[in-house]
This record gives C-alpha cells, structure tokens and sequence, in this order.
C-alpha cells in the first residue's frame, strides 16, 4: 500500500491542491470546486495527464456525485438518510465507505478486500488527510472520494444545531431549561 498525504487547508480553500508521497515528492493535482450543480474536481499527475474527476449531480440535503475515471463514468456516490450514517455505498465499483466523518477516519472496502485507508493525521496547519491504498490505478479514485468525505464533513459541522449554543441548568421546578452560554463556559 502506498501512502499518499492530502492538506486540508487547500482542499478548503477552493485552490490547486498538491498531493504528495512519504518522500514528500508531489504526485497528484487535484483542481476544481464545489457548490454548485456540474461542478467538478479533477485529479491530474504531475505531468498533466488527466485521471479522475468527480462531478456533481445534485444539490441539497443529499447530494450526489458522478466518479469518472480515465474520462468513463465508474460509479455514483450519495448521502442516504436512514439509521446506519457511518456508512456509504459507491455504486457501479461496489466500493463500500465505513468510518465517521466526525474523526475523519474510514476504510475503504470491495466485498472482503481493503482498497484504501483515509486518516486525518494532523489538525495544525488546516489539517493533513494520510490515503492508504493498495493500488495504484485506485489512487485517483480514492483521492476523489477523500475529497467529497471532506466536503461533507466540513458541512455537517456547520450544520444547525439547536442545542451547540445552550447548556442545560437544572430549574427551581420540575423542568430543566436552557440558558445560552456565556464565555466563561
């Protein structure tokens, strides 16, 4: 398995995104943007040539995306509501994601077989995301998907949450109440 390093900070900023080796040379670029509808990230080599893109198809609560690998459509991801949020499904690779977008650790897995490992290593300096994978024709493809669990995990902690300005006091009477946060809290 070769280790490939993301940096987050870059990932985020909408900018050219370099995507180095253990030997800190640069392998990959990774170029594009989110947000609207079509909108695409292109994974290119070093050299220029073109090996993956994801593009997206939908916007909203559950978006969805379009892997393209080597200019051919290979597979679908999408967010799914229901009980088991730890895990994704990649249609047309039969790729199944598990992991937490919270920790930003998951595997990566084709039936009984680990394709890939996607760990945050470090939170100074914006964040660096370390890629495990097996082989190098998934390499784009996992770099692809690293980024949309990015993307997805930077939303969900911007989502609402009532409660992430409160804390609970205990009330005089039978009903505990909230009251906001000072910043002494």
């Amino acid at each position: 398995m070769r280790t490939l390093y993301l940096n987050q900070a870059a990932l985020s900023a909408k900018a050219t995104t370099v995507i180095r080796d253990t030997n800190n040379q640069s392998r990959y670029l990774l170029v594009g943007k989110w947000g609207l509808r079509a909108d695409v990230l292109s994974v290119y080599t070093i050299a220029g040539a073109l090996e993956a893109e994801v593009k997206q198809e939908s916007l909203g609560l559950l978006p969805r995306f379009r892997l393209i690998y080597h200019r051919q459509t290979v597979g679908r991801v999408a967010k799914t509501f229901g009980v088991i949020r730890e895990v994704l499904f990649v249609r047309g690779l039969n790729w199944i994601i598990m992991g937490n977008l919270n920790s930003g650790h998951f595997k990566i897995y084709h039936g009984r077989d680990l394709i890939a490992t996607i760990d945050q290593v470090s939170q100074s300096g914006g964040g660096t995301t370390a890629l495990a994978i097996d082989q190098p024709d998934h390499e784009a493809l996992v770099i692809c998907l690293a980024a949309i669990l990015d993307r997805w995990a930077k939303h969900q902690s911007k989502a609402f949450n009532p409660l992430h300005n409160h804390v609970w006091a205990p009330a005089a009477g039978n009903v505990a109440q909230f009251r906001t946060k000072d910043k002494s809290d």
